[in-house]
């Protein structure tokens, strides 16, 4: 199915896919350019996932997974607060008081811009928030 670009005045739906698209494309050709001008010993492609947590990979994936599958239910503001929550917890980088603060933030921030300034229908869930 072609989701044509538009124009400049009238952006069709294909344009932020289109723009996403050309900014990743632009980061990895910088990227790829600059790591070929430096002068480094190369080492095997192995050796870049040593030292991998694979546990907190497949733990995050595992809740990106269930998310969508569980924000009808509980609703957008508990499910969105619950990963945040989760997500910032297998990081595992701060205090819980600020894991559940930054959540808390991230969780209204977002509901802020998506609800309010954007006027998205965000899903209630069986507790009607």
């Amino acid at each position: 199915m072609w989701c044509g670009i538009g124009t400049f005045h009238s952006p069709g739906p294909g344009l932020f896919p289109f723009l996403s698209g050309v900014i990743v494309g632009a980061f990895a050709v910088v990227l790829l350019v600059t790591n070929s001008l430096q002068k480094k010993p190369r080492g095997r492609i192995r050796d870049i996932w040593r030292g991998m947590e694979w546990k907190r990979v497949v733990w995050i994936l595992f809740s990106l997974f269930l998310y969508p599958f569980a924000l009808p239910i509980m609703g957008y503001l508990i499910t969105t607060f619950g990963l945040m929550a989760f997500s910032l917890g297998i990081m595992g980088r701060s205090k819980v008081w600020v894991q559940g603060v930054s959540a808390l933030m991230i969780t209204s921030v977002s509901y802020v811009v998506f609800y309010f300034l954007l006027g998205v229908v965000l899903p209630k869930g069986i507790f009607g928030f």
